[in-house]
């Protein structure tokens, strides 16, 4: 009973930080509105090129297919120069269009959220069946939503070299929300009484 309700309660608290930190305009530090005269013309023109929804990234690596061993590599290195010299792109693509506040979003969300917070539950209650004490468990909600956003946004913050207030705004906002849904598990789920 008592995972069930930690389930419960930490995804509310994970959903509702969501919900109150993205629209408050406390990323807005991250995300910049496109210049007008890009945001009247590229998205359409990026829809229309697109043969399909996806992510397009400029520079991207050369297709080497049919190339001789020296035609690939003169055309890795352009690319690596290229990449070098900037600028980079990466531009998601959804020609259709999304509603941001869709209820089937939402939900979407929430259970993703909710089978999230039963893995983080179903850990701390492993360590609570073995005793641990109130502080261990403490320690296991904060360490593995510190563990997931470092191996998630971090590493694609590197390899992908976002710009760092974007990767700093999704760290800290994972951070923050899977850090209370690991508090309210750790706090509820206890050791059985012997």
């Amino acid at each position: 009973m008592r995972m069930v309700v930690a389930m419960i309660v930490g995804t509310v608290l994970v959903f509702g930080w969501g919900a109150m930190s993205w629209t408050t305009g406390m990323y807005d530090f991250a995300f910049r509105p496109m210049p007008p005269a890009l945001a009247s013309t590229l998205p359409a023109q990026l829809a229309s090129a697109a043969d399909r929804d996806g992510v397009l990234i400029a520079p991207a690596p050369p297709d080497t297919a049919g190339m001789t061993a020296q035609q690939s590599e003169l055309a890795m290195q352009a690319f690596l120069e290229e990449h070098r010299r900037g600028p980079l792109v990466m531009a998601i693509v959804r020609r259709d269009g999304t509603d941001p506040m869709s209820p089937t979003l939402l939900a979407k969300g929430f259970l993703i959220e909710l089978f999230c917070t039963a893995m983080l539950a179903a850990v701390v209650g492993i360590a609570a069946k073995f005793g641990a004490r109130t502080q261990d468990r403490l320690a296991i909600g904060l360490v593995v939503p510190a563990f997931a956003v470092l191996a998630t946004h971090g590493v694609l913050w590197n390899f992908f070299q976002l710009p760092d207030a974007y990767a700093l705004a999704l760290f800290v906002d994972g951070l923050v929300g899977w850090s209370l849904a690991g508090v309210a598990c750790a706090l509820i789920i206890r050791p059985a009484a012997r």
